[in-house]
């Protein structure tokens, strides 16, 4: 029993180095600043400040998902936690599978294949096939007589058995006659070329970690006597063990960064899927497994060209491990316990839901729902503005406040949780409305994305707990995500076609414009609201009798109460009226707190001028106060 190995940090670069300490030992670096939707650049995009990422192990949605893996591991079940391929791509994957792994006092973390380790394909290749014997030329009379005579043919007919058959005129041959007919004789075994364990395989690696027998793995993991029964890691999207993956091009060495990809992609979810199951079964295009669960190595048959389905080695140990804690009698608190960390295309279709429906006691966890909106607020951040400069008094106005407050809202709205398109377009982007179309495709074009034809059509508002099988494979895409409970698209999907893109963006300014504007609003309507107590030409219970469009909500407060509950737009009907004599500064930034508040309670956007004069009015108010 092993820890974590350390990695060369060489080897794999920190592609945005942060400030912000990483909660990692120095063995594993954190190589990434966040976890995109489809992959992520080589290099930061222009103007993205890299000294100042904010580790994406330091965000509270991914913080929550690693406790609650933790929680499962300590509880003595194993973890299944499915993440996207853009999760392996920018490495995030590697970092959860990290921390998840140490969060318990002993784990195994099995080692990856080195890069000495053939793929299958070429195993396969190396081994010579066991021949198949042929069939054997008909006896002549040249021939030399038989060596031994067990191997002769019947030529007595006489020691046949016989049976008294009625005879209806038909000649009935059961093949027992021997004339002209030699037998066939079976060939004699020959040993397989291939190794009965495959050196390089899962279990193989994993017994090594224990210091165990190559085929006693599982049974050292549930052996008397030892003190503490550990976490064994697993990187599924490091294994080698089925057919070609078609996302890497027919290569089944995987791993981040191990692909590029744009545009549509073929996904294995839906492939049709042939070959030898790793107990022995046989599994369809469908996916149905059928057969029996011998128990016998996947890679068994490898020299004989058989092609197993990717991920067969970790459905051995998931079942081998279930059956032998299950025999060994093992409570809960003393079992050892798997964490494995893969993406849908590395497993067997239908082990996800096996495992959720009670195989070897297994919490299955989704990176979908993970991020919300704190999330990725907090991811940009440090891109965005972030004021005046130390010393400087009067240059951060509330005006200014309030355009930043904008152009960061929008920003999380209209990416949601893809934290990469979301720091790009907070970099790019000036917070103008007419340029914010062209940035986004400028954006969408920079980063690997998913394509239209990726998602599916949604057919639900809400999100379950976890995709549905309709939408996992968009999932892995990344093409359609969990958004604060609701299902969105991602902005590849839909800023492709023209007049859903300005719909969609309308909708998602509209609502950045509510969230940050709403408080404003309604706090300049307050304060209105006391200085125009000051300005009444009519007694403060005639103006609330005639211009108040709803009973006050504290009815036994006074006039004066239900006064300060008016709403803009009734101030205003007071105000033009007469009733109220408001001077002229504050009489123009009611009619466009009216304006603002109109414009938003019906979804609509305020245009970049309307918007600039009311945090012009808001600032000079405050000015005034």
């Amino acid at each position: 029993m092993t820890d974590a190995r350390p990695r060369d940090p060489a080897a794999t670069p920190s592609r945005f180095p942060d400030s912000t300490p990483s909660r990692l030992p120095d063995s594993t670096p954190s190589r990434f600043p966040a976890a995109p939707a489809s992959g992520l650049p080589a290099a930061p995009p222009s103007g993205l400040p890299a000294a100042h990422a904010v580790p994406p192990g330091e965000l509270p949605g991914v913080r929550a998902r690693v406790r609650a893996v933790a929680a499962d591991l300590a509880a003595g079940r194993n973890c299944l936690w499915l993440v996207t391929d853009a999760l392996v791509d920018s490495g995030l994957a590697e970092e959860l599978y990290g921390e998840a792994l140490r969060s318990g006092p002993a784990h195994v973390d099995v080692p990856a294949p080195g890069p000495e380790a053939p793929s299958p394909r070429a195993r396969a290749a190396d081994a010579e096939p066991v021949p198949r014997p042929a069939d054997p030329a008909p006896r002549t009379a040249d021939d030399p007589p038989w060596d031994d005579p067990d191997d002769r043919p019947w030529d007595d007919t006489d020691d046949l058995p016989f049976l008294d058959l009625p005879d209806d005129g038909f000649d009935l041959d059961l093949g027992w006659s021997v004339q002209d007919r030699p037998p066939r004789l079976p060939a004699p075994r020959r040993a397989s070329d291939v190794p009965r364990h495959d050196p390089y395989g899962l279990l193989a690696r994993l017994a090594k970690e224990l210091s165990a027998e190559p085929d006693g793995a599982v049974a050292a993991l549930v052996a008397p006597g030892r003190d503490r029964r550990p976490v064994v890691g697993v990187r599924a999207w490091t294994e080698r063990d089925g057919g070609p993956d078609p996302d890497t091009g027919g290569d089944t060495r995987t791993g981040a960064g191990a692909e590029a990809r744009t545009g549509a992609r073929t996904d294995t979810g839906g492939g049709a899927r042939t070959g030898t199951e790793a107990g022995g079964g046989a599994r369809t295009g469908t996916g149905a497994r059928t057969g029996t669960d011998t128990g016998a190595d996947p890679r068994a048959g490898a020299g004989a060209g058989v092609t197993h389905p990717r991920g067969a080695a970790v459905e051995r140990l998931f079942r081998s491990l279930a059956a032998a804690v299950k025999e060994a009698g093992l409570p809960p608190g003393e079992r050892p316990r798997l964490l494995v960390v893969a993406r849908l295309r590395d497993l067997p279709e239908t082990l996800p839901d096996e495992l959720r429906h009670g195989l070897g006691d297994t919490a299955v966890h989704w990176w979908w729902g993970a991020l919300g909106r704190h999330d990725t607020a907090a991811a940009i951040a440090p891109v965005l503005d972030r004021g005046p400069a130390p010393g400087s008094r009067d240059r951060d106005p509330p005006g200014e406040r309030i355009r930043r407050a904008v152009r960061a809202e929008t920003v999380v709205e209209i990416c949601g949780p893809d934290l990469e398109l979301a720091r790009l377009l907070a970099a790019e982007w000036d917070g103008t409305q007419h340029t914010l179309g062209a940035v986004l495709g400028r954006c969408l074009a920079t980063l690997p994305g998913p394509a239209p034809a990726d998602c599916p059509p949604l057919r639900r508002i809400g999100a379950l707990a976890r995709p549905g099988a309709e939408l996992r494979r968009a999932w892995a895409r990344g093409a359609v995500v969990s958004w604060e409970g609701l299902l969105r698209p991602h902005p590849a999907v839909w800023h492709p076609a023209a007049a859903d893109a300005r719909a969609r963006l309308a909708t998602h300014l509209s609502q950045a414009q509510q969230r940050v504007l709403s408080p404003w609003i309604e706090e300049a309507r307050q304060r209105l609201a006391v200085r125009a107590l000051g300005h009444l030409n009519r007694p403060a219970a005639v103006v609330v009798a005639d211009h108040a469009d709803r009973p006050a909500a504290h009815p036994g407060g006074g006039p004066e109460r239900a006064f300060l509950e008016l709403q803009v737009g009734e101030l205003l009907r007071a105000h033009i009226s007469g009733a109220l004599a408001l001077p002229p500064d504050d009489a123009r930034l009611l009619r466009l707190l009216v304006r603002a508040r109109n414009v938003l309670a019906h979804r609509s956007v305020l245009d970049d001028r309307t918007l600039d004069d009311l945090c012009a009015e808001l600032a000079g108010a405050d000015l005034r106060a």
